[in-house]
């Protein structure tokens, strides 16, 4: 099913900014627009069977394809793995939740853009099912002063970067998603998932200039790696967030801090 929704997503990703539909209309190859026959598109395999070229044109395939449907399908997996013992509803908030933020990271990664569209639908899943459900989600409410004062201040500095470096260090829809982050996780848990955002950015931008196939004025999608880094905390990280707080609390505490 992963897989599935991932082979979607590909093709939401190549025509959202396009104004195509991506609800309807067959699927077609970007190089010569020749409609794709059914076993063109059977998720991962029919990109290794035609060893990633198109049957009718011999152009390349994008490798974003398989690898958002892989992505797609590690998440369902996982999040079954995890979630689903909570209740079918819960697992299924968070399979929605953290394809969303899939679409953002790879949408982010091919134009440099994160859809007001898309942030917007995440806020609205989150709000709709505390309301509905009457349960917090992220560790707090969204309507709690944590999340409220999570949002802002996170929203303002990183629009303050905005403005500093006009707009060539982060654009405004980094600003736009650090603020939903404060929203529905709470100010440290945002702040701990931008830092493992912007960290890996960081990497990523060192091993560029080393490798002599970048340089300072190269180009990141800082919102690709902090979606990525989402998904990778929802899953694998909120008990390692919960140590380490817990951790310097200890340390506060011993030194009489507290």
């Amino acid at each position: 099913m992963g897989l599935a929704v991932g082979s979607f997503i590909g093709t939401l990703v190549y025509r959202l900014l396009r104004g195509e539909q991506f609800v309807k209309g067959r699927s077609y190859c970007p190089n010569c627009a020749h409609t794709l026959r059914w076993y063109d598109l059977v998720p991962v395999f029919s990109f290794l069977i035609l060893l990633g070229r198109c049957r009718y044109c011999r152009s390349k395939i994008s490798w974003s394809y398989p690898a958002i449907e892989l992505c797609s399908g590690a998440i369902a997996l996982t999040s079954f793995l995890f979630f689903s013992p909570a209740g079918l509803a819960y697992w299924l908030f968070w399979f929605f939740v953290l394809e969303l933020f899939l679409i953002l990271a790879f949408i982010d990664l091919k134009y440099f853009i994160l859809p007001d569209s898309i942030m917007a639908l995440i806020l609205a899943v989150f709000v709709g099912y505390e309301i509905i459900s009457g349960q917090t989600i992220g560790g707090s409410s969204i309507f709690s002063f944590d999340s409220l004062l999570g949002a802002g201040l996170l929203f303002l500095i990183f629009l303050l970067v905005w403005s500093l470096s006009n707009g060539k260090g982060i654009g405004l829809g980094d600003a736009k998603l650090a603020g939903l982050l404060g929203l529905i996780f709470g100010f440290w848990k945002a702040f701990f998932i931008l830092y493992l955002g912007i960290a890996a950015g960081a990497m990523v931008g060192l091993a560029l200039i080393f490798s002599g196939k970048g340089g300072l004025k190269t180009k990141l999608p800082l919102g690709a790696f902090v979606s990525f880094a989402v998904i990778l905390f929802v899953l694998f990280g909120q008990v390692s967030f919960e140590r380490t707080a817990d951790f310097f609390k200890y340390l506060l505490f011993k030194i009489n801090l507290f």
